[in-house]
């Protein structure tokens, strides 16, 4: 059989010396220190929560399918269990990672001994146990009735942490954008009571494209596609949440917001500066910088309310229901356009607005502007 060798990537520190119950283990704090050699392979490490350690059980004995005692009275071969002795001498823990310190790593939960030699560290894999969850099907048919189930109890229980990795999804990052934007619509809703079917009862009218318009967008549920947002291209960071009869709350940042957040965030500033405007992306820099903006992101979140929001109530005119608008046929590329954003030719025929190189409207990062064929 082919033989194969592996070599310590680095070794374990803890103040258990010997084998012992590893509850004990577990229960503290323990140091991982990668080998010089390997010091590159941390790169980004502290974005990760949680790792996988793998090990060498190195004070152990090789075993292929001895019965070993799990619980008083229940026995398991090997590898329906998590003994040491194995026909491999490999271990594996999650942990939790809670500093790094240049090539150390302080971990908490890791069940192996001071010396043990560490074979390789993976960020912890949770795809399963979240496709698990999702396929529930009891949770199935809730979100099937209620597609928003979730995120509304998130709201009302103002879990606005559990709202900002949910809205990451959609966003791409975090960032504190997008943190201002799940503040100010999980506020709105709690005001109002509000809930969101996607039938254009409950609005949204947004003052800024930015990150924050993400955020007011997931947690209301007032989003384009169902004509329930409103953009207003004012380019202040605010916006308006209203029931159809017009009465609503707008919730719009302070002026002093960004020195609040400044001050609550200290060093993210000069990282930004050296990252951002001095564009020094080195490798060490950049991952500093995003842990520092990770930090940020979800820092904001836990800032009073009312230093970084003004909220008041206001009663505003709003749009009728969106119609439902008939389909034409371009004669020239042959697709299909709503009719109002189609042109009648002479002949009369109809063509498509890039078809017919006439000028029309953009939304892009620099706001509403007319696009000129």
């Amino acid at each position: 059989m082919e033989q194969y060798t592996f070599s310590p990537v680095g070794v374990i520190r803890n103040h258990i010396n010997e084998p012992d119950d590893y509850r004990k283990i577990k229960g503290k704090p323990s140091i991982i220190e990668i080998f010089d050699e390997y010091s590159g392979a941390l790169l980004g490490i502290e974005s990760n929560d949680y790792l996988d350690i793998i090990f060498h059980f190195h004070q152990s004995t090789p075993a292929l399918q001895t019965a070993t005692h799990t619980n008083p009275g229940v026995l398991r071969g090997v590898f329906g269990s998590r003994s040491r002795k194995r026909p491999n001498l490999i271990g594996s823990t999650t942990v939790k990672l809670l500093e790094r310190k240049g090539n150390s790593l302080v971990v908490e939960g890791l069940d192996a001994i001071s010396g043990t030699p560490v074979l390789d560290i993976k960020n912890c894999d949770t795809s399963m146990f979240a496709y698990e969850q999702d396929q529930n099907p009891i949770h199935q048919g809730k979100l099937k009735s209620n597609p928003r189930i979730d995120i509304r109890n998130e709201i009302y229980a103002r879990r606005t942490e559990s709202l900002m990795i949910k809205a990451g999804q959609i966003h791409g990052h975090y960032c504190p954008g997008l943190a201002l934007g799940i503040m100010a619509a999980t506020h709105a809703m709690n005001h109002l009571e509000a809930e969101s079917d996607g039938m254009e009862d409950l609005l949204a009218i947004t003052e800024t494209n930015n990150c924050f318009s993400d955020g007011v967008q997931f947690v209301t549920g007032c989003t384009f596609g169902n004509n329930a947002l409103i953009f207003n291209d004012i380019g202040k960071t605010a916006f308006t949440l209203t029931r159809r009869n017009g009465k609503g709350v707008r919730v719009a940042t302070r002026p002093e917001s960004r020195q609040v957040i400044q001050e609550a965030f200290p060093d993210f500033g000069e990282l930004y500066k050296k990252v951002v405007d001095e564009q020094d992306h080195s490798p060490e820099m950049v991952s500093a910088y995003k842990k520092k903006a990770l930090d940020r992101s979800f820092g904001t979140l836990g800032l009073d309310f009312d230093k970084l929001f003004k909220l008041e109530e206001v009663d505003i005119e709003i749009p009728d229901y969106a119609k439902i608008h008939e389909s034409v046929i371009c004669d020239r590329c042959g697709e299909s356009i709503m009719k109002t954003r189609a042109v009648n030719t002479t002949d009369d025929n109809w063509r498509c607005l890039p078809c017919g190189e006439y000028p029309r409207n953009t939304l892009d990062g620099n706001g509403i502007h007319c696009h000129e064929t």
